[in-house]
């Protein structure tokens, strides 16, 4: 991973830290930036990306600021395909009122 992206990371955790309030959407405990991570509700899975696209997956309307393991886990949506496809619509109207 380059420089900029680590920057790029740091950042929206940041974002979502903030965002959040710094507290895991999961299990309700504290967060940190450095100790968090950041978890993809549309998971990064080969058939995810390939049908939604690296934009919806890695866009930060996705991605929630958690604990590693079982909170991680536990945001991921692949088990309910209305609300996936609801929020890669969202993230998609969202992209394409800002071009």
């Amino acid at each position: 991973m380059n420089e900029r992206k680590r920057i790029e990371i740091a950042e929206l955790k940041l974002e979502k830290y903030h965002a959040q309030g710094g507290v895991c959407p999961v299990c309700g405990e504290p967060v940190g930036v450095d100790d968090g991570e950041l978890s993809h509700k549309i998971p990064q899975r080969k058939w995810c990306l390939a049908k939604y696209g690296p934009r919806i997956i890695h866009h930060r309307d996705n991605l929630v600021l958690t604990h590693a393991g079982a909170c991680n886990d536990a945001v991921s949506i692949s088990n309910h395909p209305l609300e996936m496809e609801r929020l890669a619509q969202s993230i998609n109207d969202r992209m394409l009122r800002l071009e």
